[in-house]
């Protein structure tokens, strides 16, 4: 774990200089942050309560040490923690209007040495590891909608509001495609091995569908995607906003 740490810190300073010393900083500050987060949970503090104010603190080290301009800065941090409000409305109807929580058949091996009645609320759990697995895709979505659309603003700056939509959407288009790629392979390469054994053990498919490890996987990834797709209108909304009300 040590000699990998240092590996990667070795490889971020000879690729991004300096600027990779910042990098690692939020890397450590984010993994802090998710320990801290694990252990106030496991302490039975409130899992949504803590989860929303940490994911604030993740929003805080993926977006603001890593982006030196301050419009796309800004304009990334608050359509992203908007993006997370909506997905934690979203996940608490989906993920209770589903039972998409707790544990499956197919988990009694590696849970049965456990005590399960440990006071802590699944579906309150279930909604954090929505938020939290979403919070980087949709964080590196804004980022990039952002910076390409300020920098459009700043090439042209008599550009119609219409207009800048317009490339905005295009914008979103492009970056849409590659990351509903990296969710979609993250999903089977996280499942693959479940899926295995659903194929081995020859599994109906109306058991796969109402499956709980397959359901809650489906909404993580849905809501994941839905996530990207509000927080590019919210990045084109509010820069056209921000220029009116310069402009004024």
């Amino acid at each position: 774990m040590i000699y990998l740490t240092g590996l990667l810190l070795l490889l971020l300073w000879l690729v991004c200089g300096r600027h990779g010393w910042v990098i690692f900083g939020s890397l450590a500050g984010s993994f802090i942050t998710l320990m801290l987060l694990v252990m106030l949970i496991a302490d039975e503090f409130n899992p949504v309560v803590v989860g929303v104010i940490l994911a604030v603190v993740l929003v805080y080290w993926a977006i603001y040490p890593n982006t030196p301009n301050p419009q796309v800065r800004r304009t990334a941090l608050v359509c992203t923690l908007m993006t997370l409000l909506l997905l934690l409305a979203l996940a608490i109807v989906f993920i209770y209007g589903t039972f998409s929580y707790g544990f499956a058949s197919e988990d009694t091996e590696e849970i049965e040495q456990f005590v399960t009645s440990i006071g802590i609320s699944f579906p309150q759990i279930q909604v954090i590891v929505v938020l939290l697995s979403s919070l980087g895709a949709v964080a590196e979505a804004s980022i990039a909608i952002s910076a390409g659309m300020w920098e459009l603003v700043a090439y042209q700056p008599q550009i119609s509001a219409q207009r800048l939509w317009a490339a905005g959407l295009a914008l979103s288009r492009k970056n849409l495609i590659t990351a509903f790629n990296t969710l979609l392979f993250g999903f089977f390469g996280s499942y693959l091995t479940l899926g295995l054994w659903f194929l081995q053990l020859h599994y109906a498919p109306v058991k796969i569908i109402n499956n709980v490890i397959v359901s809650t996987a489906v909404v993580e990834l849905v809501l994941a995607f839905g996530g990207i797709l509000l927080v590019m209108l919210l990045v084109n909304g509010y820069i056209i906003w921000q220029r009116r009300h310069q402009t004024r």
